[in-house]
């Protein structure tokens, strides 16, 4: 009887583990914009299944979705080349400014403004991993 209170026990605290583990919809967002570009961490709340839509078009499985973010964040060479000379100018980029962040259910949502550009991205969450990303972009037209 011993026995199998303890493997009961076992399995009942590996569950509650398991469960404590998975991120809520809310925390996974957080994470992404913390992770400032890092492509491990970001990559580790996807599904191997997941999808990414963007711009029209379907970047499915964590391989592709891999390299969106590779192209996104590209690697920067070390040491002193990774510098631009000074006679190269330097482009002038918006910073990103996250307006919100909220769930509802097993979706996170963020909004975010850079420069003109306002966006709402979605991610849909299933067992602490997403499984679906959406991307939803406007343009203010110039001022």
């Amino acid at each position: 009887m011993m026995k199998y209170f303890a493997g009961a026990m076992s399995a009942m605290l590996l569950a509650g583990t398991a469960q404590a583990a998975a991120l809520t919809p809310t925390e996974i967002v957080n994470r992404h914009i913390g992770a400032k570009g890092d492509i491990d961490t970001i990559m580790a709340d996807y599904a191997d299944d997941a999808v990414v839509l963007q711009a029209g078009r379907a970047i499915e499985g964590k391989a592709e979705i891999r390299k969106l973010f590779e192209r996104m964040f590209p690697k920067r060479p070390q040491g002193a080349d990774a510098m631009p000379a000074a006679s190269e100018p330097v482009a002038a980029r918006p910073a990103m400014k996250v307006t919100r962040v909220w769930e509802e259910g097993n979706v996170g949502f963020l909004n975010w403004e850079m420069g003109p550009t306002k966006t709402t991205e979605e991610f849909i969450v299933r067992d602490g991993k997403i499984a679906v990303q959406a991307l939803f972009m406007t343009t203010d037209p110039a001022r």
